[in-house]
């Protein structure tokens, strides 16, 4: 049997993901700044304001999610610390993120204030704790599955 032909290196680059221009942050943040405005300035009532802060605050959480799904997909296999940044993060500012999370609240209220329910803090609090559990329950279930994999 002859002997092999040592191998040559080959490079292999990491995959880089540029990181978003400014002018779309600046743009997704002065939008989302209006949205916030109008939210806090606003002093209509009656359905159409209610359905539109509900349908902003189904927006941001579903740009949240995205956000939080491509973030646990880019982590596979790695744990997510609950304090600080995940090892994998190609993005200097994750653009779903900051903008999910601020329409949610300006959608949230938007609805409260063109409702004007007497028990808005009862909703609010609900609010603060789906948006507390959004950010914490996706990491714990993650990192939960990394060490049952690694253990099995």
């Amino acid at each position: 049997m002859e002997p092999l032909e040592p191998m040559r290196p080959v490079s292999v680059q990491a995959p880089i993901q540029t990181s978003t221009p400014r002018w779309k942050s600046a743009a997704a943040m002065l939008g989302t700044m209006c949205v916030f405005a109008y939210a806090l300035l606003s002093t209509r009532t009656g359905a159409g304001p209610v359905v539109m802060g509900v349908a902003v605050g189904v927006v941001g959480i579903v740009l949240y999610a995205m956000s939080i799904s491509r973030t646990l997909r880019e982590n596979s296999g790695k744990r997510i610390p609950m304090w600080g940044a995940p090892p994998v993060s190609p993005r200097e500012m994750d653009l779903l993120a900051g903008v999910g999370m601020p329409l949610f609240a300006a959608g949230t209220l938007t609805a409260l204030r063109a409702s004007g329910m007497n028990w808005s803090y009862l909703f609010l609090g609900l609010c603060v704790m789906v948006s507390v559990l959004a950010l914490i329950l996706p990491a714990l279930i993650h990192n939960s599955r990394v060490k049952r994999a690694l253990s099995a």
